[in-house]
């Protein structure tokens, strides 16, 4: 097994009378903060002591302080400084926590926690999320860590690229009590004002860089599907960023061509589950991915590299290998690619179930978030004891 870790926001945790800080940016939703608030979960269940250092902003807030651990807010700034004051703040953190591992997940919240763990002579371990860090901060975090955890395979291999010997593959994990099965959301069905018998099709990311040109195609496919192929299709937009004013005025162009009210962009949610209970099917990446096959959806990955496909149970080692289109791909995407496939997809209403029940099986099996924290465990405890050096 390879070695890997998340985004800017710190927590403490105890592994054989050890305490770990997990650090990332913010506590907005996306893929890194939610990875890291299961993870904080999951090792409080375990008995390990967790304590969390962020920047105190965001919709997840709420979230991270019902943990009732300790969190810290630090004020880490856009890019990557080496700002002593902050470099301070968190090494007094870690003498009043008496902590004895950090571990990172973003820059620059990484790169001030992992100077302020070197400073005090404490061991550290990186969480890689994404091949979107320019080559000269990834170097920057990577002379600060200890033990490197990749998400993915590409991300073995790009890290090593760094000439990395060593690396810890650690998958993301979903807990899956929070996605229980024959869950719909009724209520919210109504609320959107989607038709019992629609399609309903989802579209989940943070909207914002290559992830928003991936939604603008997706809602030209859409457009294309409703006019000649299903007249009840209902299309779900989930999350926010920079760009989602310019997916707004699309729908709302493509609305007005097809003289329907069809398209519902919704904006960032906590409750995800209830929105993919809406939905025949999701089209998303990475931890979106495993979440909507969690919750027995079929999913049509692609993501910041490219275009995957429909996930089996016959290609899922592979399409984990590209991390659902994030890390890899089999080829580019297009509006045209993105209609014939979901075309194929929801034209089979039978396979369409059966596919989600066997998504399911495929994360119980193999992105459990109790299984995957007991390796993260192990990777402290080696850490700490000096043994898993990059």
């Amino acid at each position: 097994m390879t070695n890997s870790v998340p985004k800017n926001f710190m927590v403490v945790i105890k592994v054989d009378n050890a305490r770990v800080l997990l650090v990332t940016d913010a506590l907005y939703v996306g893929g890194t903060e939610t990875h890291v608030l299961g993870l904080a979960k999951e090792l409080i269940k375990n008995n390990v002591f967790v304590a969390i250092a962020a920047r105190k902003k965001g919709s997840l807030v709420s979230t991270f302080e019902a943990l009732n651990c300790p969190i810290y807010h630090v004020d880490f700034p856009s890019t990557l400084n080496l700002e002593n004051k902050l470099v301070g703040k968190i090494e007094e953190i870690i003498e009043s926590e008496k902590i004895s591992l950090v571990h990172f997940h973003q820059t620059p919240s990484g790169y001030l926690a992992g100077n302020a763990a070197k400073n005090k002579g404490i061991a550290t371990v990186f969480t890689v999320h994404g091949t979107y860090y320019p080559d000269e901060e990834i170097r920057k975090l990577l002379a600060l860590s200890d033990s490197v955890i990749c998400v993915s395979p590409p991300l073995c291999e790009y890290i090593k690229s760094f000439g990395v010997k060593r690396t810890h593959l650690i998958p993301n994990g979903i807990n899956l009590e929070e996605y229980p099965t024959n869950f719909v959301s009724d209520a919210l069905k109504n609320e959107l004002k989607i038709p019992k018998e629609a399609i309903v099709v989802l579209y989940a990311s943070r909207i914002a860089w290559a992830k928003a040109n991936v939604c603008t195609m997706f809602l030209r496919a859409c457009k294309d599907l409703k006019l000649n192929v299903f007249p009840n299709l209902h299309v779900l937009v989930v999350g926010d960023g920079d760009r989602l004013g310019d997916i707004r005025n699309l729908a709302h162009y493509i609305e007005k061509l097809c003289n329907d009210s069809f398209i519902h962009i919704v904006g960032e949610q906590m409750n995800m589950h209830a929105y993919y209970s809406l939905a025949d099917c999701v089209v998303g990446t990475g931890r979106v991915a495993l979440e909507a096959m969690a919750s027995e959806k079929s999913v049509l990955a692609v993501g910041n590299h490219g275009y995957f496909g429909a996930v089996t149970q016959e290609n899922i080692d592979e399409a984990w290998a590209y991390y659902f289109g994030d890390h890899g791909s089999k080829s580019h995407c297009s509006r045209h690619i993105l209609r014939d496939n979901l075309k194929k997809l929801l034209s089979n209403k039978e396979s369409l179930k059966l596919n989600g029940l066997k998504s399911r099986e495929i994360v119980e099996e193999k992105f459990n978030i109790q299984n995957l924290t007991t390796e993260i465990i192990k990777v402290y405890t080696e850490t700490i004891k000096g043994g898993s050096e990059i």
